[in-house]
């Protein structure tokens, strides 16, 4: 059994699927497959796999499950409401997707990579993907991103 307010995490391949423990055995998620934030056995938020416990967490987890016995029921929404929004909101955190934001990012620098007829462009697209893909899970990709692509961008346009 995992102390009350630890966020639990399922590794689901593509992404984590995130929920915050009870202390009584159960788990508060919001979930996809019932489109609404519920609480439900270990067994049952995970589905048969590996219950990992994830590093979100607030300055005090324990209120954590207060904020998420308040939100039972609440609808579920993939860019709005997800499962990772729902646990660090509950944490007191920003309320951000960064599986989300991971995902658009790669996407936006592989497309600028693909269809720019500038270097620097290119370059710069390609780097976006890379450092997004090299942030460490459950952080913010934004940063790194911003700060590798300007850089590689300035070094191709110095070179070039």
């Amino acid at each position: 059994m995992y102390p009350a307010g630890t966020t639990l995490r399922i590794d689901l391949g593509a992404f984590s699927h995130y929920g915050i423990a009870d202390g009584n055995g159960a788990v508060i998620h919001n979930s996809k497959k019932r489109l609404k934030i519920t609480r439900e056995s270990y067994d049952e938020f995970s589905g048969g796999r590996e219950i990992l416990s994830s590093n979100i967490t607030g300055s005090k987890p324990e209120t954590a499950v207060l904020m998420a016995e308040r939100y039972i029921g609440m609808p579920y929404d993939l860019f709005a409401s997800n499962c990772e929004h729902f646990v660090r909101l509950v944490h007191g955190l920003e309320k951000e997707s960064v599986q989300i934001q991971k995902y658009l990012l790669v996407l936006l620098g592989a497309g600028i990579a693909a269809t720019s007829d500038n270097n620097a462009l290119k370059a710069a697209g390609g780097a976006l993907s890379i450092a997004t893909l090299l942030t460490p899970s459950e952080k913010s990709p934004y940063k790194n991103a911003a700060v590798f692509s300007l850089i590689t961008a300035g070094l191709v346009v110095l070179a070039g």
